[in-house]
């Protein structure tokens, strides 16, 4: 299968090429559309009324790769338009950092494969803790279950989003549910009287109601198909008597 590949670390981080490595010797044929910088929180923002620069690099086991100066969805619309629009699925990953919980809003890894699913293409988000050492163990995982995917396909506008723990030793593949992620999270001015400021913080491990989290620190990894569709449908119905 023809696989776009893509992420939001950006074209020369470890995770995109352990990726490229593990569906390249599945015997997929793969190419590459990825920012050609950090581009994490990006979430699925486009380029609009700036020109996007696409820059063909060389990477071990794709067929062509491009560095791309735009966001993640950026890559993949213009992956999948212009650059192989013969692509079959879309991959986005391997993450440094989890995409879990209320992140998955902000996340540029989910973007990018939500925006393969907004193009009509099966797509999968990958992840995993930055406490864990090495990519090939989730890369090898995603690969595993891309070819669930393939048999047992998931709804149009939906991504399997996949995320890996920090443990070496996975203790089983579960099912979770998103939740809310709560942080104790704090703007840092950068010096005394600075209007200059640095977000800073991490998960409140006292208000933990995300599902798929706390499965990821008792060690297991956690798939969620995530939809474009937000709509709360029982809430909107309800407006009709509002309105």
């Amino acid at each position: 299968m023809k696989i776009l590949i893509s992420n939001d670390d950006g074209i020369l981080a470890p995770g995109i090429a352990a990726l490229v490595k593990a569906f390249a010797g599945a015997g997929h044929e793969v190419f590459v559309c990825a920012p050609d910088s950090q581009r994490s929180a990006a979430s699925h923002s486009l380029t609009i009324g700036r020109k996007l620069t696409a820059r063909e690099i060389t990477m071990d086991g794709a067929a062509r790769a491009y560095a791309i100066s735009g966001t993640p969805a950026d890559c993949v619309k213009l992956g999948l338009t212009v650059l192989c629009p013969g692509a079959e699925a879309v991959v986005s990953g391997v993450n440094h950092g989890l995409n879990v919980g209320t992140d998955v809003l902000y996340s540029g890894t989910v973007a990018a494969a939500m925006e393969g699913a907004i193009c009509g293409r099966p797509a999968m988000a990958v992840s995993q803790t930055d406490r864990r050492v090495g990519y090939d163990t989730a890369a090898a995982l995603a690969v595993q279950l891309f070819e669930t995917m393939t048999a047992h396909p998931i709804p149009p506008l939906s991504v399997l989003n996949l995320n890996c723990p920090e443990q070496e030793e996975i203790r089983g593949v579960v099912a979770a549910r998103l939740g809310q992620l709560h942080y104790t999270e704090s703007y840092v001015p950068e010096a005394p009287g600075s209007m200059t400021y640095v977000l800073s913080g991490e998960v409140d491990q006292g208000r933990l109601q995300s599902e798929d989290y706390t499965r990821l620190m008792q060690g297991y990894a956690t798939v969620t198909v995530v939809r474009a569709d937000m709509t709360d449908h029982a809430a909107t119905e309800a407006w009709e008597a509002l309105i």
